[in-house]
């Protein structure tokens, strides 16, 4: 499996390119599968400002029942005796389901067809946006586009990484702030979830990082870069990332709970602040990102 990315990663591309007007490329290999999960994770108290569709927070479906066992994490096996993985397996899932009746159902399909290991498919990369100090900076956005790839194939549904392959699904009812469901009428259903959004996220540790390979030790590596100064704090405390607004959508086989199709859509927004290069003191930037892995491939 190759699970390698080379990316530049963009907050870099936007203060070497454009603060620094330098020529120099800054390409750092990121192993979405290396990272190792935490102990705990920075989540978001608001929705990232371009997540228009989890900001609603699943409202449609609060007068709805819940169900008091789907939504615990321990319970995400493909077997859990649960009552909304009952009423999925048994064919009552509607539009109007339950946030938790459709994420179990959501969990068992994962569950099937990630068993197998032979749905795979690939990946891509793009930078939406960059601005600095404040305005939109489009030539920096097209070098970041220009310089990052993200190109594997044959890649599982993620998370995954090299000490956790993520065999059952991570995703608890409690991480989805919006859970959509549509039967097709030809046997098939589609489930479309929105994850909250989430602060430095890390795998198998929140929200994101249970749905996504989400991207991780970005601070680490701007550290290593020589001309990159801080007019205070360091890469740790100066360097955010926030992913929201993404989703993942799959539509799925209802009689044998296998995907036969899925996007897993991640959003993911890095601050700067405090940047100096070479004579410029004290520059911000905010770059947005978009990582889609497509199934199949």
């Amino acid at each position: 499996m190759n699970t390698k990315r080379v990316i530049s990663i963009a907050l870099a591309l936007v203060l070497v390119f454009s603060l620094a007007a330098c020529t120099r490329t800054i390409n750092v290999n990121v192993n979405y599968s290396g990272a190792q999960p935490v102990a705990q994770n920075n989540v978001a108290s608001q929705p990232a400002a371009s997540d228009t569709n989890a900001s609603s927070a699943d409202t449609s479906n609060a007068s709805q029942p819940a169900s008091t066992d789907a939504s615990k994490p321990a319970d995400n096996s493909a077997g859990a005796d649960t009552s909304a993985s009952d009423n999925a397996s048994s064919g009552e899932l509607s539009s109007t389901s339950p946030k938790e009746d459709i994420v179990a159902e959501y969990i068992k399909v994962y569950n099937t067809t990630k068993a197998t290991g032979t749905f795979t498919g690939k990946d891509s990369m793009t930078c939406d946006s960059v601005t600095i100090d404040g305005s939109e900076n489009g030539t920096v956005k097209n070098l970041a586009d220009k310089f990052m790839t993200a190109n594997g194939t044959d890649l599982q549904l993620p998370p995954y990484s090299d000490t956790d392959e993520g065999k059952e699904c991570k995703t608890t009812a409690a991480d989805i702030d919006k859970a959509e469901y549509t039967d097709n009428g030809d046997g098939t259903a589609t489930i479309k979830l929105f994850p909250a959004s989430v602060t430095n996220s890390r795998k198998f540790s929140d929200a994101q990082g249970n749905m996504f390979n989400v991207m991780e030790d970005v601070a680490s590596a701007l550290a290593n870069i020589s001309v990159l100064k801080w007019s205070e704090g360091d890469a740790n405390s100066n360097v955010v990332l926030t992913s929201g607004g993404g989703y993942c959508e799959v539509t799925y086989d209802k009689a044998s709970k296998m995907m036969t199709k899925a996007e897993y859509v991640l959003i993911t927004t890095a601050d700067v602040k405090h940047a100096n290069i070479l004579f410029l003191k004290d520059k911000s930037a905010v770059a947005q990102f978009t990582y889609v892995m497509s199934f199949p491939g």
